[in-house]
């Protein structure tokens, strides 16, 4: 399931993301999917100094939204990225997310939050999801209750993601789901569950947009960010 926030990102807030983020869209200059280039950008990596403070700004914008829905006990940020795909990058191979957090959590629970950090286009690379599995916000209480499909490693990955829906299912699976256009610091959120994919960024500069991805703290050990260390 997904669905689209009613919140918007204030232009100045992602100004200020991008402007210290020069490095990593730089980097992300070439043909490969660099999805995970940024994967630290916001703390993990004992290499890059925490951005904490910039997560907060992003964060206080989406959280309230979907806050009293989600209806965590302890709710937590378990990570968060920046999602730059290189100019010419391939697309991204249809999958869930679920089959790369079995070993983060027992029981789903992680919502990710995927921000647009300019106006996607079909040719940018953008996000792509089933029209058939849109709900509103007010549904959120019914995420992760999906189940996962079959998922199949691959190892020269081409899009960056190494474990993804086969082809035979793919194509079944993909049939129903469209672009889903966004503008500048719009967001939508999806479950463990929810396939999704992204077209080949056919234009000349990164693709800029940023991941938050939520989930219940109870159960976990290691997290990046309590919500109310940020508030």
């Amino acid at each position: 399931m997904w669905c689209r926030l009613k919140s918007r990102v204030p232009a100045g807030i992602v100004d200020n993301l991008l402007g210290r983020a020069g490095s990593v869209v730089s980097s992300s200059g070439s043909k490969e999917s660099l999805h995970w280039v940024g994967k630290d950008f916001f703390g993990g990596s004992a290499l890059e100094p925490d951005k904490l403070d910039l997560l907060r700004l992003f964060h206080l914008e989406i959280w309230p939204e979907i806050s009293s829905t989600l209806a965590f006990g302890i709710p937590v940020i378990d990570h968060a990225s920046l999602l730059i795909k290189g100019a010419g990058a391939a697309g991204t191979a249809l999958h869930q997310d679920r089959p790369y957090w079995f070993g983060k959590e027992a029981s789903p629970s992680i919502v990710s939050v995927w921000i647009a950090l300019e106006d996607m286009s079909r040719d940018r690379g953008g996000l792509m999801l089933s029209l058939e599995n849109e709900v509103g916000v007010s549904d959120m209480p019914s995420f992760n209750t999906g189940s996962v499909l079959e998922h199949e490693q691959c190892a020269e990955p081409e899009g960056g993601f190494p474990i993804s829906i086969p082809d035979q299912i793919a194509s079944r699976v993909a049939e129903p789901m469209a672009f889903i256009s966004m503008s500048r610091g719009e967001a939508v959120a999806f479950d463990s569950f929810e396939p999704h994919m992204s077209g080949p960024n056919s234009s000349p500069t990164p693709r800029l947009a940023m991941k938050i991805a939520y989930a219940e703290g109870r159960q976990k050990a290691q997290y990046l960010a309590r919500t109310d260390a940020l508030e």
